[in-house]
């Protein structure tokens, strides 16, 4: 158990300047653009504009292209801050218009761009243990498919390991669109809470 100062320190100094922003992804938005160098003037600027910028965002999302990489870019390379991008699922239960490629294949496919697109817009990929399990009507019936304690227990884990200044996630309400997305950020609201106050032993 944290004693009553350690949990004060502990919420002051991992979340005293967090804040949410809700994100809409926007796929048009996304160009074919090559990592930038590893070496030269363009690498040094990089590094240097990481080192001198101690932020830490998480940004934790419900499916692979629910991100926005131009924030992603925008805050890993333009301001040097350290990016982690956190995905619930790794979208096996979307569709594949250009291959055959479904469920767990679609799965290691979608990792790939996942991982891929980190390369260029600077972000450190983290998933959770979530199965997407297709379109879904409700919260309840994600939470109880997704396991809601293990989720939240994977998010709390995430939140004390990261220790983020910014949390960028969902938006939490609202009827519309698979409930994958109000789901995820409402665990991460709750995971916010309780990494800072409760003691919790992840599953």
């Amino acid at each position: 158990m944290i004693r009553a100062s350690m949990r004060r320190v502990f919420r002051a100094g991992l979340f005293g300047a967090a804040f949410f922003v809700a994100v809409a992804s926007d796929v048009a938005a996304q160009f074919r653009v090559a990592p930038p160098p590893e070496h030269g003037n363009v690498a040094f600027e990089l590094a240097l504009r990481r080192a001198s910028t101690p932020a830490t965002a998480l940004v934790v999302l419900a499916h692979p292209d629910d991100e926005d990489n131009g924030l992603v870019a925008a805050l890993a390379r333009g301001m040097g801050a350290r990016v982690v991008v956190c995905t619930a699922t790794r979208g096996e239960g979307g569709q594949n218009e250009i291959g055959p490629e479904l469920w767990g294949d679609l799965a290691v496919i979608r990792t790939g761009e996942l991982l891929g697109a980190r390369r260029i817009d600077g972000g450190e990929q983290r998933f959770l243990r979530a199965v997407d399990f297709g379109y879904s009507y409700s919260v309840d019936e994600t939470l109880k498919a997704w396991g809601e304690e293990r989720m939240l227990a994977d998010l709390v884990a995430t939140f004390r390991r990261e220790r983020p200044d910014i949390v960028v996630t969902m938006w939490p309400d609202g009827d519309g669109g698979g409930q994958h997305h109000q789901t995820i950020a409402r665990l991460t609201r709750r995971a916010f809470d309780v990494a800072a106050t409760a003691p919790f032993v992840p599953l």
